[in-house]
């Protein structure tokens, strides 16, 4: 009995085996998945659309000539006697100071991008008017493509610029209508949130390690105006679209257009004046663009150089001169003044000139 029983002490046990999963568990574990899939984004997106609408985010992430356009809403009691006002082709065209010297009247400028007027139409306008003097002169400057049809609708841009500027100065309602109405947008925004953040760091710790700034970073906005960073364009690139000449449904949108902005402000300014932006003279739809907004904008379409241009439809140095002076003597002759002494400003005729002194130097 001894002996059997020290045998059995010393014969080795094998280990309790684990139980395998049921199929019960499995089916848990899987639940827990899919719930975890539901449930992470319905916190992470509001919580990184929260932050796109934050002041860290505007000061730690967007870009300056974003934060330029929302200093806008924090304006008061500013006296511009000429308000410029329009898309990025006005914020990279249209240079308040050189207006300014060649009209003796003090000019600001509070163009917004074609993404924040898509999303909140004329909001930062309307902010403007509201807590600041009456201006002489209201001049709207919008690219040739914001007097179509299309222009209204959601598709083939960014619209991250437009939602800050809603969610941190529109109707909260108005907000949630138009998140819950674009959820890709929407998720796109927090991305944008979360993404510029995390890039803004990078991008500090790169200073800090180097004394390096990017180059966007050394924008420098002025009175809402600024030119981008970017070289001249050398060639017009082939028309994503094509515009269909001088159609029914384009010129009554156009007309529509103009008017409404005539009719809305006319009783809040001295004088209203609706532009279209000089385009590259290379461009496939100038002959299209040109014969649908014949007569309907204040000024004319004109083809500029594409020496000029950079980054498609925004201005260098060179073409924001030409084009502020030719709104500085529209300005001029809507208010009956005329130019300063001692100003000289090149005739509009030359700008044709301008462009074939440039083809001979490149041959």
């Amino acid at each position: 009995m001894i002996d059997s029983d020290l045998a059995s002490n010393l014969t080795p046990r094998k280990a309790p085996t684990r139980e395998a999963p049921t199929h019960a568990r499995k089916q848990i574990s899987r639940l827990k998945y899919c719930l975890i899939l539901v449930v992470l984004p319905l916190i992470v997106i509001p919580a990184f659309i929260a932050l796109g609408r934050s002041d860290y985010f505007l000061h730690h992430g967007a870009s300056v000539w974003v934060q330029a356009n929302d200093q806008v809403f924090d304006a008061r009691d500013r006296d511009c006697e000429v308000l410029v006002y329009g898309d990025s082709t006005a914020m990279t065209g249209i240079d308040p100071q050189r207006v300014e010297e060649q009209t003796g009247l003090r000019t600001c400028n509070i163009a917004v991008t074609n993404a924040v007027m898509a999303v909140t139409g004329n909001l930062t306008l309307d902010a403007f008017l509201a807590h600041n003097h009456r201006p002489q002169v209201l001049l709207i400057q919008l690219a040739p493509d914001g007097f179509q049809p299309e222009s209204t609708i959601w598709h083939k841009t960014i619209y991250a610029e437009g939602l800050l500027e809603l969610l941190r100065h529109g109707r909260p309602g108005e907000a949630r209508r138009v998140l819950l109405t674009h959820p890709a947008e929407a998720m796109s925004f927090a991305g944008y949130a979360a993404g510029f953040t995390a890039w803004f760091g990078i991008k500090e710790a790169w200073f800090h390690a180097t004394h390096l700034r990017p180059e966007e970073d050394t924008v420098v906005v002025q009175n809402g105006f600024f030119t981008p960073p970017a070289p001249a364009q050398t060639h017009c690139d082939a028309a994503t679209f094509r515009v269909a000449s001088g159609t029914p449904d384009q010129i009554g949108f156009a007309r529509s257009l103009v008017k409404s902005f005539r009719s809305t402000y006319a009783d809040r300014v001295g004088t209203v004046l609706v532009n279209v932006a000089p385009i590259p003279d290379c461009d496939d739809n100038l002959a299209a663009y040109t014969a649908g907004l014949n007569g309907i904008t204040s000024n004319q379409l004109r083809p500029m150089p594409v020496g000029y241009f950079n980054n498609c439809c925004h201005y260098t140095a060179r073409g924001s001169a030409i084009v502020s002076t030719l709104v500085a003597q529209e300005v001029n002759s809507a208010t009956g003044n005329s130019l300063r002494v001692g100003q000289t400003v090149a005739p509009t005729r030359q700008i044709a000139s301008l462009r074939r002194v440039r083809l001979r130097v490149r041959r």
